[in-house]
């Protein structure tokens, strides 16, 4: 490794993951992201700076907050502590005080030696699992120099390596990262790009010829590339979006499985937590039906692609 140091932002190490690649593996979540799905589960890595988090209910009350908040955004009321996001500046000293952890910093620096160390301590889980570390988010393609340099020391370390990634990313910061990357998750949230705009407030022409780009510099053995649908009721659960979607990748001809995640809404009171996410759109929506994502999987592998259905990460 360099004698260099560089620095990347996560927020949050999830071990001992079993969705998110072979085996064991360790997932760690950058920080930032360039859309804003409706149904973002991780909406705290939406941006690229370290933001402040609330969560309510590990607040005791010590009013602590309140007396060192110097723009007067945390109030007491009856109902409990409360924030006042419009106030707020982020200035971080109501962390310092509040015990309880309440408040908390999402977001902290680690250089790529720091993060090895922490993905190094799970080395035995991999060895017998077949595992190794993914880089999600948020979005590691946002900060792909970071994460080059991390997946290329963790090659180096015969560590098997994934990322998970949206593709909405000039084509150079995903071409240096696919270089040492064993698997690559990509996903299509919609093949229509307005409506795919609508979904995530920007279109998907750059990510699918991203995924054209990517399906040729993969030999298919050594690495591979599959494509995730987060499957949304009433939003891009169609069947003509799935089949259109499905006849695009097997056009590609290298790229051989799509996987259909299921939606959940386990993120929902996250949006409650920060300063920067509005509330959550979507709570009336409930998860599609086993019988209708079978049919969805069908579809796929009626064009003889492999069809999958796991959990929406």
């Amino acid at each position: 490794m360099s004698n260099k140091q560089s620095f990347g932002m996560v927020f949050d190490i999830q071990r001992y993951s079993i969705d998110d690649g072979p085996g064991i593996r360790t997932l760690i979540f950058m920080k930032g992201c360039p859309l804003r799905c409706l149904w973002c589960s991780n909406p705290e890595g939406q941006r690229f700076e370290p933001s402040l988090l609330f969560i309510e209910r590990l607040c005791i009350g010590c009013k602590k907050c309140i007396s060192v908040c110097p723009k007067g955004a945390v109030t007491d009321s009856s109902q409990g502590i409360k924030w006042n996001k419009k106030q707020c500046d982020e200035c971080f000293k109501c962390i310092e005080v509040c015990h309880s952890k309440a408040r908390q910093i999402c977001g902290k620096l680690f250089t790529e030696e720091q993060l090895l160390s922490e993905v190094e301590k799970d080395r035995a889980f991999y060895r017998r699992s077949g595992g190794g570390v993914t880089m999600g988010g948020g979005e590691p393609l946002g900060q792909s120099e970071f994460c080059k340099v991390f997946l290329r020391e963790a090659k180096r370390r015969n560590l098997h390596t994934a990322i998970e990634t949206c593709g909405y990313a000039e084509w150079s910061h995903l071409q240096s990262i696919i270089e040492h990357t064993d698997l690559v998750f990509i996903d299509i949230k919609h093949m229509n790009p307005l409506q795919h705009r609508k979904l995530t407030g920007k279109s998907n022409e750059l990510i699918l010829e991203n995924i054209k780009r990517a399906s040729r510099v993969i030999d298919g053995e050594e690495k591979e590339i599959i494509i995730r649908i987060p499957v949304i009721p009433t939003l891009n659960d169609s069947e003509d979006n799935i089949r259109a979607t499905a006849e695009f990748i097997r056009g590609l001809e290298k790229i051989k499985k799509i996987e259909l995640l299921t939606y959940h809404n386990m993120g929902q009171a996250k949006y409650l937590r920060t300063k920067w996410t509005k509330p959550y759109s979507l709570q009336a929506l409930k998860p599609i039906s086993f019988e209708n994502i079978q049919v969805l999987k069908d579809i796929v592998e009626s064009t003889g692609l492999v069809g999958e259905i796991g959990a929406y990460y």
